[in-house]
């Protein structure tokens, strides 16, 4: 992007009201757009330059599968789909463990999300699946939103944002967490949210829904490493198995990401 286009987008964007979203910057610092964390997803298809349609070292969540034809850009949309070629699931002998879930996921094409500001405007799907949008790197983990559209247990799930770290001393089952969540004025997959974070220090989180804080958390380690950034879609048992004829209903199926947009603090002239 020209820098005469940068400027013109950050001028519409404070007159959509966009800008005075921001956290207030620590004196003598500005916000800086991050152009490679950033996409309005309005081309035809995925920008191989900064995105690729898969995760870098991880096939998903059982009973599901990243499928990267489940990655498409449509309408101003990055759209990450979940579907299943079962009619039933007696065709499966565990279907908590035995893979017939395709699911989605679109990762950053480097590991290069530090300090920062980082939003998306999303729109969850309506399954017993999740709808994420999340950081990692080789021992951290941020969390902006694991959301549920149609959690089939405990459905009160989809009217919270559900925020995490993890911090992870020496492998992934020596999980240090810090949950949080906060009430909706509607739920994850009735309409858009913007989720947020501010990722102020290695031992300073803040979450954002809609332009607000709504939590503050510090993770159990240090966050000191550039990590990946995440879109995808989970199973997770504890909010129950999807229906297959959820997923078989494009109009439920799709987890929608209007854009996403990333900040970095520089020094003010």
């Amino acid at each position: 992007m020209s820098r005469y286009i940068a400027v013109l987008f950050l001028l519409l964007i404070g007159r959509n009201g966009l800008a005075d979203r921001l956290p207030s910057p620590p004196a003598g610092y500005r916000w800086e757009m991050v152009q490679e964390l950033s996409d309005e997803f309005n081309g035809g298809q995925l920008d191989s330059s900064k995105w690729t349609p898969d995760h870098p070292s991880w096939k998903g969540r059982e009973p599901s599968r990243f499928k990267e034809e489940n990655v498409s850009v449509h309408r101003g949309n990055l759209d990450l789909r979940s579907t299943t070629n079962l009619k039933s699931l007696s065709e499966v002998g565990d279907p908590s463990r035995d893979i017939w879930v395709q699911s989605a996921c679109v990762s950053s094409k480097n590991p290069i999300a530090s300090y920062g500001y980082y939003e998306a405007r999303i729109k969850a799907s309506q399954l017993s699946m999740t709808s994420s949008f999340w950081f990692q790197g080789k021992y951290s983990e941020i969390d902006v939103v694991e959301q549920i559209g149609a959690p089939l247990l405990a459905p009160q799930r989809s009217n919270y944002m559900l925020m995490n770290t993890h911090y992870f001393t020496g492998s992934p089952k020596q999980d240090q967490k810090t949950p949080a969540k906060s009430k909706m004025q509607s739920g994850a997959a009735e309409q858009y949210h913007v989720y947020g974070v501010w990722w102020q220090a290695k031992d300073s989180v803040v979450f954002y829904l809609d332009g607000k804080e709504v939590a503050r958390v510090s993770p159990r380690g240090e966050f000191l490493e550039p990590m990946y950034m995440f879109f995808d879609t989970e199973v997770f048992l504890d909010a129950g198995l999807p229906s297959i004829d959820s997923l078989a209903d494009d109009r439920k199926n799709t987890m929608h990401i209007d854009w996403v947009r990333s900040w970095k603090l520089v020094r003010s002239k």
